[in-house]
């Protein structure tokens, strides 16, 4: 169980005056039991006193005997009479002294008889000298029977005086000891106080340590909480939950609502808004705090002095520990500007759902033109390069060497116009073709691609072709493999001229990502005409030095783009060029 600072002070003085009871209670018992204590020491030496008194008394009836029958005067009678009259007196209070022990009591009596035997003897003493017959009374005194009955009272009192002094030594050791137990005690339980009160200055202190931190910590948390309150764009009001009336505002509820917080702070909406507006935001107010749901209104109108606002309103009940509501919580954000932007964006939707129509339309007539424009092509390049053939076969032997180089250029350009058109329409359909995404092995389709090419273009034989690992992709397998065949084929086509053409194919992980690559030691090119490498028609060769439409790398461009990757190069003339491009995934 946790208990409060407060519970715990609480305790500790509990404690601390529990034990202060203790010790008055102990300290009263104690002293009674002191008090009762000095008493029986007290009492004990009253005992010792008054049988020390027996003694006293049993040598004055001597004492008397003997001088009155030296001298004869009966004047020294006097102690004699005066003790035999006191010492029974004496017995009997040192009798009453002892009435609590059986033991002492027995032998008082037993004092008391041997007394009265002695003083029948010295009354017989007395009684002989005053009848004249003193040789009686000398024979009385020489017998020793007095002196004897003298001794047996004074072992009697002795023996009772050293019982009484072993009582007087057990009383005081008991005393002592108690009062030794008793002083230990208070020592010890005032430690434990004392303690107990130095635990609970200390208390005191770090309780008055924490409660400064508390508040230093509370008062930054506020000023923490207030920042980000002023700072929020977005209007944050709180009223009370019992009059709907405004206790908080932020910054940017008064920008909002164009009046200061002074002017809404204690006021409801009915104080600012129009009755029919103030009664709706009432109303959902009380619908908020009943239910205890975030309620969200996306779109709610409202004036201000700075215009007719629209706002997206986030409200919430506030309760206490039983969950009763306390305030109501409001978030408001202006959708003024982007409701207007959202009827701009929907006129500009409109629009552009009609101008995609155009283009639609557009574009199917461009796909029925560049049909028909390539078919109507086809027909005469055939035509022309056919005839060329038949005047080349028939009448060969009648043109002479010019005509022919005449006639084999009309027939190359034919079959390049031909290409060129291939290669535009590869283009063209590029646009409309949905890419088929699934697993392939590269470094095979490189593979083949080679085998292929070398049984088409002789150059594949005379250059050193390395395949070096090549990890597999997620592509479209017939569009990849048209990439592989123009950038193998192309780096095949400006590295025959070398002395030993060298072209490496591979990939490499750099960053997390793969990069395929084909690489030559061919003629390369200027990397400040890099602008113009991917373009449509855009050759940095002529066609007299290497063939070719300048559509194959626009056609490898648009491939990669259409995956979702990159495709780039680095050259340098007349030191080869390396093709580099990246596939997603």
């Amino acid at each position: 169980m946790n208990l409060t600072f407060y519970q715990k002070l609480t305790t500790l003085f509990l404690v601390f005056f529990i034990g202060i009871g203790v010790i008055g209670f102990l300290a009263f018992r104690n002293n009674v039991a002191f008090v009762r204590s000095t008493r029986w020491v007290e009492h004990t030496q009253q005992v010792l006193n008054e049988s020390e008194k027996i003694f006293s008394l049993t040598q004055s009836i001597a004492n008397g005997e003997r001088g009155y029958i030296i001298t004869g005067d009966s004047d020294f009678l006097q102690p004699f009479i005066n003790a035999r009259e006191k010492v029974f007196l004496q017995i009997g209070k040192l009798k009453s002294l002892t009435e609590d022990n059986p033991v002492q009591q027995a032998r008082i009596d037993s004092i008391n008889f041997y007394a009265q035997q002695r003083v029948d003897v010295g009354n017989r003493i007395v009684q002989a000298m005053n009848q004249g017959e003193k040789a009686e009374a000398s024979r009385i005194v020489i017998s020793k029977e007095g002196k004897n009955l003298s001794q047996t009272v004074r072992d009697l009192v002795t023996e009772l005086q050293n019982d009484e002094s072993g009582l007087l030594k057990q009383r005081k050791a008991i005393n002592e000891s108690r009062m030794e137990v008793f002083n230990r005690f208070l020592w010890g339980l005032f430690g434990g106080l004392l303690i107990l009160l130095t635990f609970t200055f200390l208390g005191f202190i770090v309780n008055h340590q924490m409660q400064t931190k508390l508040q230093s910590d509370l008062r930054n948390t506020n000023h923490f909480l207030n920042t980000i309150l002023e700072n929020i764009p977005n209007m944050i009001f709180v009223k009370d939950a019992a009059q709907l009336r405004f206790v908080r505002f932020n910054r940017a509820g008064e920008k909002l609502l164009g009046r200061m917080r002074d002017e809404l702070i204690g006021k409801n909406d009915y104080d600012f808004f129009p009755k029919e507006q103030a009664e709706a935001f009432t109303h959902k107010d009380r619908e908020v705090l009943i239910k205890g749901e975030v309620e969200d209104i996306a779109e709610e109108p409202i004036k201000t002095l700075n215009g007719d606002k629209w706002l997206h309103t986030k409200k919430i009940a506030i309760t206490d520990e039983t969950g009763k509501p306390q305030y109501l919580l409001g978030i408001s954000e202006d959708i003024t500007s982007s409701r207007m932007h959202l009827t701009e964006i929907k006129e500009l939707n409109t629009e552009l759902e009609k101008t995609i129509a155009q283009l639609l339309s557009a574009n199917k007539e461009m796909e029925a033109f560049t049909y028909s424009v390539s078919h109507d092509l086809r027909a005469p390049l055939r035509i022309i390069d056919g005839f060329g053939e038949i005047l080349l076969k028939d009448y060969g032997d009648n043109i002479d060497d010019n005509g022919k180089r005449t006639l084999g250029v009309i027939m190359a350009n034919a079959k390049h116009m031909g290409q060129l058109i291939d290669d535009l329409l590869n283009l063209s359909r590029l646009g409309r073709t949905q890419i088929s995404v699934k697993h392939v092995e590269m470094r095979e389709m490189v593979e083949d691609i080679i085998h292929v090419l070398g049984v088409m273009d002789p150059n594949v034989e005379k250059a050193e072709i390395k395949v070096h690992p090549i990890k597999p992709a997620q592509c479209d397998s017939s569009l990849i493999r048209q990439v592989w065949v123009n950038l193998i084929s192309n780096a095949i086509k400006y590295s025959r001229n070398s002395e030993q053409p060298c072209i490496e194919i591979g990939s490499e992980n750099k960053n997390g990502e793969t990069i395929y690559y084909v690489k030559d030691n061919g003629v390369g090119f200027d990397m400040k005409y890099y602008g113009k490498l991917f373009g449509v028609f855009q050759r940095l060769h002529k066609v007299s030095e290497f063939e070719g439409t300048g559509v194959g790398l626009a056609l490898v461009h648009r491939i990669i783009i259409k995956h979702g990757g990159k495709i780039w190069a680095e050259a340098a003339l007349r030191q080869g060029a390396t093709f580099y491009f990246t596939l997603p995934g």
